[in-house]
């Protein structure tokens, strides 16, 4: 077995080897008919959507947080126009103690939406490779502009919200996407209209403000190791892999898309060895990569065919993040070793 115990951050065959952690692979579906923006989610695409929980506290890191103090969850759509959003929150105390919006906007209550729109990863902070919008509760959208100050892209998206019970909240959003060399002052020249089978980076987070006038929680959609829990804001290396996929236009069973489509790994939970199958013929060499939950690489292995049986006996039972290349393509996996 191929056991490492370095720290990662390094290059490897192509392709950068780091500290993410997160469930799996969001397969997101084409909406139909396009989504009206009224916090109401009456659309059929809201219907079938699988929810996906925001529920790691990143800040303070791995922090247990009250009872009744926030509950999140998110569902996501697109079409050629938009990506599609759909946020359930559950939060005792909606606050908004600065007034101007390009101010400590991190430290109202705000959602943060995090997307990479051709999924390059790297940079983002002060440039247009990804961007990082903190969505106030009075509909601003801010992110750091070149020089590091605010700059609010409240026109790349639409938003409402809609109080849908005792402390609890529906944000429904339609986002426009937009490529690196995006600039406010020309922003359909950057345009980006999505389409079936594209890879995206994306995570959702939470800023909780209750009794002060900081942020005392922040709260994500992955998990991510200590060493990196507030990095997103500033590279796209950690923002989880979304697919976007239209079931009608292929024609076909989902079961039948995902064989044909999608890396397949088993057992998982698993005690003595995975399996890792990928779709297609590829020829090139292909990787498997184990991090924990540290962020340290803990086994790698390049291979060259399709089908390829690990043996994880002399790892921890815990979770870790399995990544995947195909010689193309990274793929994101949890895998849970007993």
């Amino acid at each position: 077995m191929k056991l490492v115990t370095t720290v990662v951050i390094f290059i490897l065959f192509g392709f950068t080897v780091f500290s993410q952690t997160q469930n799996d692979t969001i397969y997101n579906y084409k909406t139909q008919t396009p989504v009206i923006i009224d916090g109401q989610a009456t659309e059929e695409c809201w219907t079938t959507a699988k929810w996906h929980n925001i529920d790691q506290v990143w800040i303070p890191y791995n922090a247990t947080m009250k009872d009744g103090d926030f509950q999140g969850r998110f569902k996501v759509s697109w079409d050629e126009n938009y990506l599609y959003v759909l946020v359930e929150v559950v939060d005792d105390s909606l606050s908004d103690d600065h007034s101007n919006p390009l101010q400590n906007w991190w430290d109202d209550d705000c959602l943060e939406l995090f997307i990479d729109e051709n999924r390059s990863m790297g940079d983002h902070e002060r440039n247009c490779n990804a961007f990082a919008y903190h969505v106030s509760l009075f509909y601003d959208a801010i992110d750091l502009n070149s020089t590091g100050q605010g700059i609010n892209y409240k026109n790349n998206i639409e938003v409402d919200m809609d109080t849908i019970g005792t402390n609890t909240y529906l944000w429904e959003l339609a986002i426009k996407n937009y490529s690196a060399s995006f600039s406010i002052y020309n922003p359909e020249a950057s345009r980006v209209y999505l389409s079936p089978n594209k890879l995206m980076g994306f995570a959702i987070a939470y800023c909780d403000n209750d009794e002060t006038t900081a942020r005392e929680n922040f709260i994500g959609s992955m998990m991510m190791p200590a060493a990196h829990n507030n990095d997103m804001y500033k590279n796209a290396d950690y923002f989880g892999p979304m697919l976007l996929l239209d079931t009608v236009s292929v024609n076909t069973k989902i079961e039948d898309y995902y064989e044909q489509h999608f890396v397949k790994l088993y057992p998982n939970p698993a005690t003595e060895r995975i399996t890792i199958e990928l779709p297609g013929n590829n020829a090139s060499a292909k990787s498997a990569s184990i991090i924990n939950i540290a962020g340290q690489l803990v086994y790698h292995e390049i291979f060259m065919e399709n089908k390829q049986i690990i043996n994880i006996e002399e790892l921890n039972s815990g979770i870790y993040m399995i990544r995947i290349n195909d010689g193309n393509t990274t793929f994101t996996k949890r895998l849970i070793k007993h």
